[in-house]
């Protein structure tokens, strides 16, 4: 089976997404930001995306899948985007 992390897994669609890798065989890994969740299947850690030092010791050394769902994403139009945000 492969090695899966999920960035946002706490909570809708990325713990729905966790739940169901997890339940077809694959290795689960998954972060959180402010709840911590437990689980005897899944590996869960604290992760803020918006940290400019990210520490990610706690993965294989051989991820097959990402999958990004954290609600810290700014959605807008290219125009309004200022070089700081990008």
């Amino acid at each position: 089976m492969k090695n899966i992390l999920v960035v946002g897994g706490s909570s809708g669609i990325g713990r729905t997404l966790c739940e169901l890798l997890s339940a077809d065989g694959h290795t689960v890994y998954a972060t959180f930001l402010n709840t911590p969740v437990a689980s005897d299947n899944i590996v869960y850690r604290r992760l803020d995306v918006r940290d400019p030092v990210i520490d990610l010791s706690f993965l294989p050394e051989a991820l097959h899948g990402l999958v990004f769902c954290p609600g810290s994403i700014s959605l807008r139009p290219f125009s309004r985007i200022s070089s700081d945000d990008f």
